[in-house]
């Protein structure tokens, strides 16, 4: 109880007004009215019952007033727990890289919304999409904002399930809304006429997501390509993943496998992926993604410490449930009185 102080004030304020009340009665029953030919009425069966119940209720009032005094007093007091915590955060963050190419719809549906199901398990992370073709999008920032994160990703897991070369071939038919989403979706990432799926350049954009580099937090690229080049990169992959491990960041490299690049765009993207540390998952399967989560999450994270703090949680249910109930028995009893 915090405010016991007020708690105990009213109780004192409510005897003292009992104390004032019983006086009065006494003083009152010195000097009685008396009503001549009125004796007969205490053989009136009526009357005697009347009397009965007068009593009976007089004394559930006064019962019920000093509970509703008594629960009103504790109220007033407030009712609460305290505790205190030293507030711990989460110092992961993680950058969904993914390469929205033609090539790569069907997986990136699935890594999305595998993704967005996996949000709710999170505990402090911070999460970024960037995504890319030819040229990079920021889709959304570095947050722990959950309700967002899965958002966008259910969303994008929506907006990307759309087969651009069935659709230009004419084999593949969608509503202008599911073209329009799709195309919004995907704007930004087509800056270079004639370039496509730009991975060096790609991954290297994705690495400047991360902010507050001052931290020493743990940081990770979940990079999802099928590593089928069609352009002129300024970045070799070489140059991307050493650029990604010169700021400390671990590479989980996710390749579902060619469209139309043969081994060595495998074993390209295996090299440069490994040389630096990274692990590679070559999977069709996106129910992979959990397993990379897990292995991120296993790393050991740096642990930021808060001022200790009281938390005061107030529990004022069962008071003032009581004192309404008590309010509504007065009520009831003064009608059935009157």
């Amino acid at each position: 109880m915090i405010f016991w102080w007020v708690t105990a004030l009213l109780l004192l304020a409510a005897i003292a007004v009992w104390a004032i009340t019983f006086w009065n009665r006494r003083a009152m029953r010195r000097s009685p009215v008396l009503v001549a030919n009125s004796q007969y009425m205490d053989r009136i069966p009526s009357f005697v019952r009347a009397q009965r119940t007068a009593r009976v209720v007089r004394v559930l009032q006064v019962g019920i007033a000093v509970f509703a005094v008594i629960a009103a007093s504790l109220l007033s007091g407030r009712i609460a727990s305290e505790r205190i915590e030293t507030p711990e955060f989460s110092s992961r963050d993680i950058v969904l890289c993914l390469d929205v190419s033609g090539s790569m719809y069907e997986y990136d549906t699935e890594i999305l919304s595998t993704f967005a199901e996996m949000v709710d398990g999170f505990e402090g992370e911070r999460v970024a999409l960037s995504i890319f073709n030819s040229t990079s999008r920021t889709v959304f920032p570095l947050t722990n904002d959950y309700d967002l994160i899965k958002r966008e990703l259910e969303a994008g897991s929506e907006a990307i399930d759309f087969d651009e070369f069935g659709y230009r071939l004419g084999t593949q038919d969608y509503s202008d809304d599911k073209v329009r989403q799709y195309v919004d979706f995907v704007d930004g990432t087509r800056g270079i006429a004639d370039e496509a799926s730009i991975v060096p350049d790609g991954l290297a954009s994705c690495a400047q997501v991360f902010d507050q580099a001052e931290q020493d937090r743990s940081r990770s690229i979940i990079f999802a390509t099928d590593n089928e080049v069609n352009g002129e990169p300024i970045f070799t992959l070489d140059e991307a993943t050493e650029r990604v491990a010169s700021r400390d960041i671990d590479l989980y490299t996710f390749y579902p496998g060619a469209y139309e690049c043969g081994p060595q765009c495998f074993e390209e993207l295996e090299t440069a992926t490994e040389d630096q540390d990274g692990e590679l998952y070559e999977s069709s399967d996106p129910e992979a993604i959990p397993s990379i989560i897990n292995q991120i999450q296993k790393t050991q994270a740096e642990v930021l410490g808060a001022t200790p703090t009281v938390v005061r949680t107030d529990h004022p249910s069962l008071g003032f449930i009581l004192t309404f109930l008590s309010l509504v028995g007065i009520l009831i009893l003064g009608w059935r009185a009157r």
